[in-house]
């Protein structure tokens, strides 16, 4: 088990991790003073700061190992004042620290310490006339492990008082000529390597310079080889901050300037994935869990409507509300105190579901899918005027081919809303009071017949009937389930196919931007 000492609630407290530490916070919560109060209310800490030089040194200087490691630790070889840690002075965590010099310096050193160490215990096993020892794992093949995990395509070496990256066994280059990357990676493997068994080692920042298709593995192998040690890390990447998968998590809400944190533990096993809590957490405005993918166009309207929320897409609707109904939680509650809302498609739902899910805080859309807000009456108006087309005349085109599409699937969309009604009323069965078989089959028996399938199939049929008959253009797009009929429409504007939603999203960067948000928001719920 590792410790750390951290500031709870004014106290000094002791919390524990099976596998090292992760600092997060919103940008200007105090997380880098927070590693700075670590650093002087623990034994045997290492920070190492998020302003750091990485020029490194055509040679290397010849030091001892201790002269090195003060140098890194303290700020000089020679005087081990704990209180004078670089003499950050006011500049705490804002000082820039040129010391790749002393880490370098101090990975030779361990090399010499360790070559001669080996070859002292080879010599005394020849005078005891017993086998040569075995090769020990030293400084320099540890940072070749890890390097070679990192960097495959690349090659490293140390030669006389030198590091080189090597491509092929013509092309060379020495480290001061290395990327940003690979130079910040010898830069923090050396530093983890050389600190002491037992050292607390605070990163501040472990992700600058580092692309994330390697920073994952870097810090996977530093701590695989560094187990003996404790590492903090402070984090503004949340994926990387998740991927700490067995850390301890430390909120930082907020910092008063005076030494005093408001900070939560984030509890490992809660419901919610590491990635999606940092995400809340990490903003300041209220959040709406919408559905979609990240990225997809279709969701680039939601900013629009709901200016004050940060959109986080859920994937679909189980998502969706489970997660609503998650953070929602009184346990979880307590961590962000944010106003946590989902939003859903209107997707087959009865009016009795909506009701429900509306209780846990999860709205719906008054359109089958959000697809369906592209094909809305007002704003198909608005892109025909841009698009100097009849607005009247292109609405009915866009309506006549959606009734005729739909006729075309009646029996489709018809048995899958009945379907969706069917599967919801089977969803809830619950456990009887008996704990028999019998029971369980007898309440079994009692939902099955409650369920009256040629009653919900004759309803729904109703309910589409008249639509079809009135030619009830809103509630057609209620109950049409189909994505791509926002694309299919775009002939009907003289566009190219798929072209009209991307018309759309243009419209929103446009002076036309408070037209299309109002013609939007008609089909879209009011969260406040």
């Amino acid at each position: 088990m590792k410790q750390i000492v951290i500031p709870i609630d004014g106290q000094n407290s002791t919390i524990d991790s099976i596998q090292n530490f992760v600092i997060v916070g919103a940008n200007g919560s105090g997380k880098s003073h927070l590693g700075a109060w670590i650093e002087t209310n623990n034994k045997d800490v290492l920070r190492i700061s998020a302003q750091r030089a990485l020029s490194v040194p055509d040679v290397i200087t010849f030091k001892s190992e201790e002269n090195a490691w003060n140098k890194i630790l303290y700020g000089t070889e020679t005087e081990h004042d704990k209180g004078y840690k670089w003499n950050w002075g006011k500049r705490y965590t804002t000082q820039l620290v040129d010391d790749y010099d002393s880490v370098l310096s101090a990975i030779f050193a361990r090399q010499n310490k360790e070559n001669a160490c080996y070859v002292k215990d080879c010599k005394d096993r020849e005078k005891r006339h017993e086998e040569k020892a075995i090769v020990p794992l030293m400084i320099t093949d540890k940072i070749i492990e890890i390097w070679n995990t990192v960097f495959p395509h690349r090659e490293i070496l140390f030669d006389d008082a030198k590091i080189k990256a090597r491509i092929d066994e013509n092309n060379d280059y020495h480290a001061k000529d290395m990327s940003d990357g690979e130079r910040v990676a010898i830069y923090l493997i050396g530093q983890c390597l050389v600190a002491p068994s037992g050292t607390i080692i605070v990163i501040d920042e472990p992700e600058i310079h580092l692309h994330k298709s390697i920073m994952f593995k870097l810090w996977d192998k530093i701590e695989e080889l560094c187990s003996d040690k404790v590492l903090v890390y402070i984090t503004h990447d949340l994926d990387f901050a998740a991927s700490r998968k067995e850390a301890t998590k430390i909120w930082v809400k907020s910092y008063d300037g005076k030494q005093n944190w408001t900070l939560n533990i984030l509890e490992s096993e809660t419901e919610i994935p590491d990635s999606l809590m940092f995400e809340v957490l990490g903003n300041r405005k209220p959040v709406l869990f919408v559905e979609g993918e990240r990225g997809s166009y279709d969701n680039q309207l939601y900013p629009y409507i709901y200016e004050k929320y940060n959109i986080i897409p859920c994937h679909d609707c189980s998502n969706v509300i489970e997660m609503t109904k998650a953070f929602n939680n009184e346990r979880v509650k307590n961590l962000h105190n944010y106003d946590i809302k989902g939003l859903i498609d209107h997707d087959y739902l009865t009016e009795e579901e909506i009701y429900s899910y509306q209780t846990s805080n999860v709205y719906t859309l008054s359109v089958a899918e959000i697809e369906n807000l592209y094909l809305s009456e007002p704003l198909i108006k608005i892109a025909a005027d841009y698009l100097l087309l009849n607005p009247d005349e292109t609405f009915n085109k866009v309506k006549e081919f959606l009734f005729q599409e739909f006729e075309k699937e009646y029996d489709l969309q018809l048995a899958s809303m009945c379907a969706k009604e069917i599967r919801h009323k089977l969803q809830c069965y619950t456990k009887p009071k008996e704990n028999t078989l019998e029971a369980l089959k007898n309440k079994m028996d009692i939902l099955k017949n409650s369920i009256d399938v040629e009653l919900i199939y004759n309803n729904r049929k109703q309910e589409i009937d008249k639509i079809l008959n009135e030619k009830d253009y809103d509630g057609l797009l209620r109950i049409y389930n189909r994505k791509s009929l926002h694309e299919r429409v775009s002939g009907i504007f003289n566009l190219s196919s798929k072209e009209y939603p991307n018309l759309v999203l243009r419209l929103l960067k446009s002076d036309k931007k408070e037209m299309v948000i109002n013609a939007l928001k008609q089909y879209t719920p009011n969260l406040d």
